[in-house]
């Protein structure tokens, strides 16, 4: 029984979270998506997407330098993940794959960030 309810507050703070987030983004605020990136030949590493005033910018949640995306970043397509990268990411994550000036690069974001995270990249929805 107990082990139900802490399930559900982890879920409510979660949505709360997520509107919160949203509730940032449409008043043109800066917000923090959580997400994975993949750079040109690299692992998957966790951060959050950061967005405001300026470039986007990846932060990573287990430190190192945060990552300026470049001006010419254009979103190409969305995907599931394959077997092999459910390994790693959330089998129902999207992956955006993009492409930018330095090289491909993909993000791996949960479908309620979706929405919110294309829009971020100028891709309308």
């Amino acid at each position: 029984m107990s082990l139900v309810l802490v399930a559900a507050l982890i879920g409510l703070a979660f949505r709360a979270a997520g509107r919160q987030r949203a509730a940032r983004v449409a008043a043109g605020g800066p917000a923090g998506f959580p997400c994975m990136l993949r750079g040109p030949g690299g692992r998957w590493k966790p951060g959050r997407l950061r967005t405001g005033p300026g470039p986007l910018v990846w932060k990573p949640s287990l430190g190192g330098r945060p990552v300026d995306f470049p001006e010419g970043l254009r979103h190409t397509g969305t995907r599931r993940p394959t077997v092999k990268e459910s390994v790693v990411l959330n089998p129902r994550a999207r992956i955006l794959e993009c492409t930018s000036p330095a090289g491909p690069v993909q993000l791996a974001v949960m479908p309620e960030e979706l929405d919110a995270v294309l829009a971020q990249l100028g891709d309308p929805v």
